[in-house]
């Protein structure tokens, strides 16, 4: 990745991607406490806002400083969640990529969306990343359609891999990437 990096903002037909605020603390605490820490672990505060306000300034201290970022996604200027990046591999580059979102953008195909217009920008931006990856609650059936109907290929199981059971390894290889429309 390169040494000159800033987050980017990416805009879809319906959504604004771009670097989160240190004011998104209050929008990041509602999506945050849809779920909970013992089920999906505390990395986005659960119900503890000074966590939440933890995790926006973590965020926002790591810009400018790749290899990863977490991207805030608004629709229709309100903050419904995130996706975010970071690299895995150095040689070859791979990276993992991840989203959250609120329960109230859940079948508006908001995931599919940011996650696609994540994806494009990725390929775009850095020409020799070969290989993307994510990961999935093996009970999350709407994840796995996300991720199938991107291109993703289910290439294992991880055993205990999720705070609530297993989870499961997709890759996306440039070549099979499909294209969303935005």
């Amino acid at each position: 990745m390169q040494p000159s990096w800033a987050p980017p903002t990416l805009r879809t037909r319906r959504l604004v991607i771009r670097p989160f605020r240190v004011d998104d603390v209050e929008a990041v605490h509602a999506y945050a406490q849809a779920f909970p820490t013992a089920q999906f672990g505390g990395w986005l505060g659960g119900d503890d806002p000074s966590e939440a306000a933890r995790y926006i300034a973590d965020t926002v201290s790591r810009y400018g400083r790749p290899p990863r970022a977490d991207l805030a996604v608004t629709l229709e200027g309100a903050l419904v969640g995130g996706v975010g990046w970071r690299q895995v591999w150095v040689a070859p580059l791979q990276v993992e990529v991840g989203w959250v979102l609120h329960p109230q953008v859940a079948g508006k195909h908001v995931a599919t969306e940011a996650v696609g217009a994540l994806l494009d920008h990725l390929y775009t931006r850095f020409a020799e990343l070969q290989r993307i990856e994510a990961r999935v609650r093996a009970a999350d059936p709407a994840g796995i359609r996300l991720l199938e109907g991107l291109g993703f290929v289910q290439e294992g199981r991880l055993r205990h891999g999720a705070a609530d059971g297993d989870g499961l390894l997709f890759g996306l290889l440039r070549a099979e990437r499909v294209a969303v429309p935005a």
